[in-house]
């Protein structure tokens, strides 16, 4: 186990010059009318005579008042300029997953059938739940590098047997867990981070270890403590270049001087297969 102590363009109207906010009975003249339809899609009433048309005021409701002024002191350019959507940095270059590929890369969780013997049913999840929450983990932590991917899902993977675990049970060590296998004060953290008044509450239960780590064992927490613990105690490994190739001295490096944990051979062998099927 580790050893972490771990507006929208085309509605637009045109520009309405010259209009201004005329009080009731100030004559206006056909054109302006006219303008002030076009900017608010009203229909003009229908004149038979100028002196008619001037003793009529334009309706323009009282909510439309402040758009039309706006409206008087916009530029062409800037109608036909559309607003730009605010978008995330990593919006469409995020890195993300397949079913196949996980299967591939985690064969003992291709079939759901695969948690019925497990000794903790409730804890083994098969890859068809666990794709899902993965690629929603590297959405929100915004990994956009292959090699970030292979070595978190590859960390997970190995700590928690192939989704096997979800709760440290040898040697059972109190409020350790999720598929990280973080230790509590990692944990404290993270439940405090994304359930704050939750967390609040468990940290005033009769054991706080326990009902902290509940708070953060639901799938989409539990496959994200990974992502989370890279991109915020590990972050010199995060967009820096130093998981980016995916190469083993970098995984090695990150799961002994990043994570704390000692490397073995099966760590190894896990992080082959993840890097092999993620291609």
């Amino acid at each position: 186990m580790m050893k972490l102590v771990y507006v929208n363009a085309a509605a637009k109207a045109p520009v309405v010059s010259s209009v201004s906010q005329s009080t009731p009975n100030t004559p206006i003249s056909r054109q302006q009318q006219a303008q002030v339809c076009l900017a608010v899609k009203c229909r003009p009433r229908p004149t038979t005579s100028t002196t008619r048309l001037a003793a009529q005021s334009p309706v323009i409701p009282s909510v439309l008042e402040s758009k039309l002024s706006l409206l008087s002191k916009t530029s062409a350019s800037d109608l036909a300029t559309p607003t730009p959507l605010p978008t995330s940095s990593t919006t469409g270059n995020v890195y993300q997953i397949t079913l196949a590929q996980l299967n591939k890369a985690i064969p003992d969780r291709q079939s759901d059938a695969s948690c019925s013997s497990a000794a903790y049913p409730s804890e083994c999840v098969p890859n068809s739940r666990a794709v899902a929450a993965i690629n929603k983990a590297l959405t929100k932590y915004g990994i956009t590098k292959r090699g970030e991917a292979v070595a978190v899902i590859a960390l997970m993977a190995f700590e928690s047997n192939s989704w096997l675990y979800n709760i440290n049970h040898w040697p059972g060590t109190p409020g350790q867990g999720t598929r990280n296998m973080q230790q509590y004060n990692f944990n404290k953290e993270y439940a405090q981070l994304l359930h704050p008044t939750e967390a609040s509450q468990a940290l005033s239960s009769s054991n706080p270890m326990a009902s902290v780590l509940a708070l953060v064992l639901n799938d989409d927490d539990s496959f994200g403590s990974g992502f989370w613990y890279l991109v915020k105690k590990a972050s010199k490994y995060h967009n820096s270049g130093k998981l980016a190739d995916g190469n083993q001295n970098d995984f090695q490096d990150y799961v002994v001087n990043g994570v704390g944990a000692s490397w073995s051979n099966d760590r190894l062998t896990i992080w082959q297969s993840v890097d092999a099927a993620l291609v």
